[in-house]
């Protein structure tokens, strides 16, 4: 049980670092629509 406990953080870490390391490319576009949205908007 306890090695159980001891590693599951570690993979919960893993996993979002991952989504994270995938969702760094996405932000130059993620911005760049959102200031064109916004410009629609009129915001």
């Amino acid at each position: 049980m306890a090695d159980n406990d001891f590693k599951e953080p570690y993979n919960i870490f893993y996993f979002l670092g991952f989504i994270a390391v995938l969702l760094i490319p996405t932000l130059p576009a993620t911005l760049t629509w959102i200031r064109v949205l916004n410009g629609y908007v009129g915001f």
